[in-house]
């Protein structure tokens, strides 16, 4: 291992099913000598992204909590979630999960949501949880948003999961830019339907989408004009509200904070 990466495959072994690993058991799993682990441990344990518990054991560490707080406050897309979704799914009408999405390397990842009381249903998409960039509403709304050269440039690096044509799902992309609105039905949670719209800044190397998760059974042709009205008028209110959040921090932060790069 080396640069970077020692760092990263290390904390890429942390998950759900295993939050807790000794040097031991890392050393086998990333095939490297017990000493450059032990080495690289102390390091992330010194940068607080690692910390120590019994029995020889390390988990993630406090530094993930500090970042989360930074990344909530500086975060134009995540700033945005805060204020738009909750009106948002008090205005669907049915019960509802309203998702703020975006494109998150070769997948896409849930940064906001917001749950109708109502709505009783449990969904895959989950805040921090990568999620396929092929299936859904979600993500396909961002990836009708992408320029010809960026989806192309993704669509190199990724494999099409088995029984999707790729000249079909670019055909289903294309409608879907030219209407402004993705909708799929059991693509992702089976009994679940997306609805969701492309919300895109440039200037900020934002992708994203603005999603509501409903059951299918709530869903009837005359909620149709209304929630997609709803996701066109508010992904374009997030994206302006995006730019306005990011000069504000940048007028914080005395003009020092950068626009993210995809």
């Amino acid at each position: 291992m080396a640069g970077f990466d020692r760092y990263e495959n290390i904390l890429r072994l942390f998950s759900e099913q295993r939050s807790s690993w000794t040097v031991a058991d890392i050393s086998a799993a990333l095939d490297t000598s017990t000493s450059t682990i032990y080495r690289t441990v102390r390091e992330l344990v010194g940068a607080r992204l690692l910390e120590s518990t019994v029995e020889s054991h390390y988990r993630l560490g406090p530094a993930f909590v500090e970042f989360e707080h930074l990344i909530r406050v500086t975060d134009p897309l995540i700033r945005s979630g805060a204020v738009f979704l909750d009106p948002l799914v008090e205005q669907a009408g049915i019960p509802a999960t309203a998702v703020l999405a975006r494109l998150y390397g070769d997948t896409v990842m849930c940064v906001a949501e917001a749950r109708s009381p109502r709505f009783k249903k449990s969904t895959s998409y989950e805040r921090g949880r990568p999620m396929p960039i092929l299936k859904g509403a979600t993500s396909k709304a961002i990836l009708a948003g992408l320029t010809g050269r960026k989806r192309s440039k993704l669509f190199a690096s990724i494999s099409a999961p088995e029984g999707v044509a790729r000249e079909e799902l670019l055909r289903e992309l294309e409608s879907i830019r030219k209407v402004g609105i993705s909708v799929t039905r059991g693509e992702v949670d089976k009994g679940l339907m997306g609805i969701a719209a492309p919300v895109r800044n440039d200037g900020l190397g934002i992708n994203a989408s603005l999603s509501f998760i409903i059951s299918d059974a709530d869903f009837s042709e005359e909620l149709r004009p209304r929630l997609f009205s709803l996701l066109a008028s508010h992904s374009r209110l997030i994206e302006n509200y995006m730019e306005d959040a990011y000069q504000d921090i940048s007028r914080r932060s005395g003009g020092g904070v950068g626009a993210s790069a995809e």
